[in-house]
């Protein structure tokens, strides 16, 4: 019998995969820094938003003018000042711990409440609001400290007392005479939005991918705001023709404030961020996503309150100024969201706001026209963008 061969030395696998090539193209991460994507307690966290917009959006309904305008306003302000404040602590503090998850989950809870006590924020009745306020700047706070980073817990430090000075505003304004409650709503707002400017916003890293993915599901879970209005306004009548056409209108506004935002820019606004330093992503993380966005969402409210009102007289006079006014203030935002960040034009956004506000004023006369002004202007202004897009490419 033949000896066998003599087995040839295999080598031992490797069990650290080679390094893929560095490609000089792409700039590198900041160290410590690692793509994360939005997980599924934030998507939860987010849904309670979308109650939160509903109520803000029947107070302006239900109060037109401009009482009832900024009785809506004001507290969505705040809760999106604090709603914001939780995207960047998720930003820093991954919730993936247990106790992470419940302190989060009793965090929507006072979210909830805030929302049911919105329409009742401005009367003594209303205590609830302004208390799970500073419930939600407490868990803020404490979620933020067990941050591994001692820049961020310093940063915490220094700009959680600005949010419960402005929640004590808030808990203190229903129990002032009228005067006093305006001011006190406003002061409040005031320092909330400020709080980064007096407070220094230092010591916040800002991982790009994560945050600018969880501010679009954000503008993406308040658009369902705009297509509950489409059914709220068509409720408790049968779908006839005339009816079908309005909602397809009322779907198309909304088509058209999505595109806006989603056109073009996500791969933009995600270099932008990648490309700024430290120091510098924290500033556009408050302008573009905190002030810009506030901007943008008020705007999508007043949209849904005049989307419900126009396919609710569909044949009659609707209300003259919200649909435009809405649809005018969320290209205003989105202008500024843009200017910041530098990534595409604005003149298209700025024009599109300066007519779409009287073209659905000159449109009241109807639901139907004032819909149809509206996704006339806001498909202009796509087109124009992409025509820009496609030309700047080739």
């Amino acid at each position: 019998m033949r000896p066998d061969p003599t087995p040839l030395p295999v080598e031992p696998a490797s069990p650290i995969p080679p390094e893929l090539p560095y490609d000089p193209a792409e700039p590198p991460d900041e160290v410590g820094e690692a793509a994360t994507g939005v997980t599924p307690i934030e998507l939860f966290f987010d849904l309670v938003f979308v109650f939160v917009l509903t109520q803000a959006t029947h107070q302006v309904e239900a109060h037109p003018g401009w009482s009832g305008l900024f009785q809506g306003m004001l507290p969505l302000a705040a809760m999106w000042w604090m709603f914001g404040a939780f995207s960047w602590l998720t930003n820093a503090v991954r919730p993936d711990a247990t106790v992470v998850r419940l302190l989060l989950a009793l965090t929507m809870t006072s979210f909830f409440v805030m929302g049911l006590d919105l329409p009742y924020a401005f009367d003594p009745d209303g205590w609830a609001f302004g208390l799970a306020f500073l419930v939600a700047v407490a868990m803020h706070v404490a979620l933020f400290l067990t941050s591994s980073e001692p820049a961020t817990r310093a940063g915490i430090r220094r700009l959680g007392p600005f949010n419960a000075a402005g929640g004590a505003l808030i808990l203190i304004a229903p129990h002032l005479p009228a005067t006093g409650t305006w001011i006190c709503w406003a002061a409040a707002v005031f320092v909330l939005y400020l709080s980064m400017v007096i407070g220094r916003i230092t010591g916040f890293v800002v991982e790009p991918h994560h945050f600018v993915e969880r501010h679009g599901l954000i503008i993406l879970i308040v658009l369902g705001e705009s297509v509950v209005a489409v059914g709220i306004g068509a409720g408790g009548r049968p779908v006839d023709w005339r009816l079908a056409g309005g909602i397809l209108l009322g779907i198309a506004v909304a088509t058209g404030i999505w595109w806006t935002y989603f056109g073009n820019d996500e791969e933009r606004t995600l270099r932008a961020m990648s490309e700024a330093s430290v120091e510098r992503r924290q500033m556009l993380g408050y302008v573009a996503f905190g002030l810009a966005h506030a901007v943008m969402i008020a705007g999508i409210v007043l949209v849904a309150a005049g989307i419900s009102d126009a396919i609710h007289h569909l044949g009659g006079e609707t209300d003259r100024w919200w649909l435009g006014a809405g649809a005018a203030t969320f290209l205003l935002g989105h202008a500024w969201h843009r200017h910041v960040l530098a990534t595409g034009p604005t003149g298209t956004r700025l024009l599109a706001a300066v007519v779409v506000l009287p073209a659905t004023a000159l449109s009241a006369g109807a639901g139907w026209a004032a819909l149809t002004a509206a996704t006339v202007v806001l498909a202009a202004s796509a087109t124009a963008d992409h025509v820009h897009a496609r030309s700047a490419d080739g």
